[in-house]
């Protein structure tokens, strides 16, 4: 009881001075020294943590994917290919608003850090013809890049579950997709319930050119897509081959190329890389993430409590989306299973861990897309607590239906 109190003090803490309007980068380093109390974490440690943190090759390459994404936002940006692809989605679109969609979504089958900054111009961009709010674009183009998670098989906590459980990845993917279909439901809903359908434009009868034009007015994000699932590369190297096939195919003067490469590299995200970074070290260095999977009994009835608390806590905690599964799963593997998995009770507990993912301050695509639109974190939370609502009522149901009564 005591760890689940420092738990939420931790919590409770970030959201009161988000509530302040305190820069979120600060707030995660002001919560890292409360973590560091709250569990008797050495001074000595937690200075060593936090440099470590600084200075490792995870950050290091988060920083670079960051600005190699940033790069290509900008770049498509300043050559008018998002508004090229918004043209050529509303013409082969009959209801315009999915365009607010589609591209965040086509993004999300592309598994990689921060990714909703490469769908956050598009997202920008189609959203001009409504006059949408910071909030409102920061929601459409998180909530949809984060629709297949539950079961797309490239992701990895998928293929983390699928290594700790010891069953087929497909297995898990075909269990969870409804919950796909469930999150993409949610979120049309929501989106056709705040957008107004604009008035019908002349239908027209699709054409293959249209198609092509969606492909080549965002060539550099299907080069990188390619690359990664055909070449087999890593992101950072098909990202920057992506960057530069940019750079020499590119006709923008070299005055514009600079400008550009500067936009792309800004203190403030740095800033908030490393804050993020180092408030991941410390929760982990500080026992906190340990103490949480623990801090429930697995017998009895708590063990339904335990599937949700310890991967919910460190999803929310950490804000790392392959965290809840690498961390609470090998503790709830007795509770679910192995080889043969309970899947009621294996879908519950990666709902819980991915619903704390999906609300979590340090989540680096909500806390980057939030910063691109310059939107207040309390305005998007309003938005997205409904739908992150229905999707872990349904996997509580399912629990309730299926294994309690």
């Amino acid at each position: 009881m005591v760890i689940l109190i420092k738990v939420t003090a931790i919590v409770l803490v970030l959201l009161v001075l988000l509530r302040l309007k305190v820069d979120l980068g600060l707030a995660l380093l002001l919560d890292s020294v409360l973590v560091a109390v709250l569990f008797r974490m050495p001074i000595a440690s937690f200075a060593r943590s936090g440099g470590q943190a600084l200075i490792a090759g995870e950050t290091l390459q988060l920083l670079a994917i960051l600005a190699l994404v940033l790069y290509l936002g900008n770049f498509m940006q300043a050559g008018g290919h998002f508004g090229s692809m918004v043209a050529a989605l509303k013409a082969v679109i009959r209801d315009s608003r999915l365009v607010l969609a589609i591209p965040s979504a086509f993004i999300g089958l592309l598994p990689m850090m921060a990714g909703a900054m490469m769908g956050a111009p598009i997202v920008e961009e189609a959203a001009r013809r409504w006059n949408l709010s910071a909030a409102w674009k920061t929601f459409l183009n998180y909530w949809f890049r984060h629709i297949w998670e539950y079961s797309w098989p490239l992701y990895a906590n998928l293929i983390l579950a699928s290594l700790i459980l010891k069953v087929p990845i497909g297995r898990i993917s075909l269990v969870q997709l409804p919950f796909t279909i469930l999150a993409a439901s949610a979120g049309l809903v929501i989106l056709f319930r705040k957008v107004p359908r604009l008035p019908e434009e002349p239908p027209r009868t699709r054409r293959l050119s249209d198609y092509l034009r969606i492909v080549s007015s965002i060539w550099p994000i299907f080069l990188t897509i390619v690359l990664m699932f055909a070449a087999r590369l890593a992101m950072l190297p098909a990202l920057a081959l992506a960057c530069l096939a940019s750079q020499v195919l590119s006709r923008f003067p070299l005055k514009e190329r600079w400008t550009i490469f500067r936009k792309s590299v800004t203190l403030r995200i740095i800033l908030l890389t490393a804050a993020v970074m180092v408030f991941k070290r410390i929760l982990e260095t500080s026992g906190a993430l340990d103490a949480v999977v623990t801090a429930v009994p697995p017998g009895g009835p708590a063990r339904y409590l335990l599937l949700f608390a310890a991967p919910f806590f460190v999803g929310l905690l950490t804000g790392v989306n392959q965290a809840f599964v690498a961390i609470a799963f090998p503790l709830l593997a007795p509770i679910i299973g192995t080889g043969n998995p309970d899947p009621v009770l294996m879908l519950f507990a990666y709902v819980s861990g991915f619903v704390g993912i999906l609300l979590s301050p340090a989540h680096l695509c909500l806390a980057f897309t939030a910063e691109y639109f310059k939107a207040d974190l309390r305005d998007v939370y309003k938005i997205l607590i409904g739908p992150v609502a229905v999707v872990f009522t349904a996997a509580l149901a399912v629990l309730v239906i299926f294994r309690i009564l």
